[in-house]
């Protein structure tokens, strides 16, 4: 489909527009892989999601123009228009001058509880991972057996396709160990995966997004609270920057900024006391 697009949709267009078009439709293309539909058969929800999707990567508004006009022009040329019919596209803040979301502690106890009672191992060692090591999406999907050390007292979890390439060593909690062990021991398969969808292959990002947008969480905002809560248990910044794999410091120092609820708390509590 995307040889035929490129011979017949994009007649005209300089050298750079074919490359940028054509390289956003593969990564739209790999993305609708996982989530099992492809560029002949997806629908207009697929178009908002992964629009959201871009957006909650934090991806700058400029690269998601340019994904968002590829799959216009694509969807044109296809007849689709239907699925680019509303679609919200919604300008991402600037990263650098806000506080991330973080969930409460009561938040995080709740989501786990819930992932518990769902009877799912598999998933209950995904949650345990994210709220425990803070790794990305990208990273945890990307996970293998062997990437998983453990013993009785204790664990590590190697990150090998970090940003930027980077590896790092992470420590494993009890209960992740737990969480882990738990669902290993359902498999009975070979495949060198950590994680396995319902259909025995990698676990896709957009399954992982599914699993916890019914508990009405982003999967982003569990990295944001681990390393926010280790910002306000005061660990040294080094540390911080080591355990949750941000290249640039003020990425990190984001997190000690004082979120929209922290300033309302406070001028709560301005006249409580003399």
């Amino acid at each position: 489909m995307l040889e035929t697009y490129q011979e017949e949709g994009l007649i005209g267009k300089s050298k750079q527009t074919i490359k940028t078009y054509m390289f956003c439709l593969s990564k739209f293309a790999e993305w609708l892989d996982g989530a099992g539909a492809d560029l002949e058969e997806f629908s207009r929800t697929d178009v908002q999601q992964y629009i959201d999707y871009l957006v909650s990567r934090g991806y700058s508004a400029t690269t998601i123009n340019k994904y968002w006009s590829s799959i216009k022009h694509y969807c044109r040329w296809a007849e689709k228009e239907y699925a680019i019919e509303d679609i919200s596209v919604i300008t991402p803040p600037n990263m650098l001058n806000q506080a991330p979301k973080a969930l409460s502690r009561n938040d995080v106890n709740k989501l786990i509880r819930e992932i518990d009672r769902s009877g799912s191992t598999r998933n209950m060692a995904i949650t345990q991972i994210l709220v425990n090591t803070g790794i990305r999406l990208n990273e945890l999907v990307n996970l293998d057996r062997n990437d998983i050390v453990m013993s009785e007292r204790k664990g590590t979890l190697k990150v090998r396709f970090g940003k930027g390439n980077k590896e790092r060593q992470l420590p494993l909690s009890s209960e992740t160990r737990r969480a882990i062990s738990m669902y290993l021991e359902t498999r009975n398969d070979s495949h060198e995966a950590l994680f396995l969808s319902n259909r025995n292959k990698r676990i896709s990002e957009r399954t992982v997004q599914h699993i916890f947008g019914k508990k009405g969480i982003n999967v982003h905002s569990l990295r944001h609270t681990f390393i926010t809560k280790l910002v306000r248990n005061g660990e040294d910044f080094s540390l911080i920057q080591s355990l949750s794999g941000h290249a640039n410091a003020d990425m990190v120092m984001r997190y000690s900024s004082p979120s929209a609820e922290d300033k309302a708390e406070a001028v709560s509590r301005l006249w409580l006391s003399e």
